[in-house]
């Protein structure tokens, strides 16, 4: 499965370029290639599901409360909220899955980690596109509410 060029994260051939001549580092540069290659497949499932749940947050249990300000400063925050979330949640898994070892190595995965939280942000606005224009109970403000003709 080649999913990792969907996170920014270019060629193993690019990545690999700097330990080509030497035979040990190349070796651990493929090791940690296909390490991150094969935990891969978790990265859409953390950005849908955190996308998708901050944004239901938001729209019920967040603005149940009393006292709340429903303006659209509280949809940005939770929308930087969610961005920051998979960023350090992501950037966390790989470090843990395949320890950055090699130079480079962290950069590749702070890279695959900001495409993922990027990715979420855009599901957290799908899901409050889908929200604001559905007959859904919120007591939220409707930012992204389409205005009829």
């Amino acid at each position: 499965m080649k999913l990792l060029k969907y996170f920014w994260s270019g060629s193993f051939s690019a990545f690999a370029k700097p330990f080509k001549d030497n035979e040990a580092l190349y070796k651990q540069a493929r090791s940690f290639w296909n390490t991150l290659e094969s935990f891969s497949w978790m990265l859409p499932i953390i950005f849908l599901a955190v996308g998708i749940l901050v944004a239901v947050f938001y729209y019920t249990s967040y603005n149940t409360k009393p006292g709340r300000h429903y303006r659209p400063a509280h949809w940005w925050a939770f929308l930087l909220v969610t961005f920051l979330i998979v960023l350090v949640t992501t950037l966390c898994s790989e470090v843990f899955i395949a320890k950055p070892r090699l130079q480079g190595a962290f950069m590749l995965e702070m890279r695959i980690a900001l495409a993922n939280a990027l990715y979420s942000a855009i599901i957290y606005l799908f899901t409050s596109f889908v929200w604001c224009n559905s007959p859904l109970p919120t007591n939220a403000y409707r930012y992204l509410k389409m205005k009829k003709s």
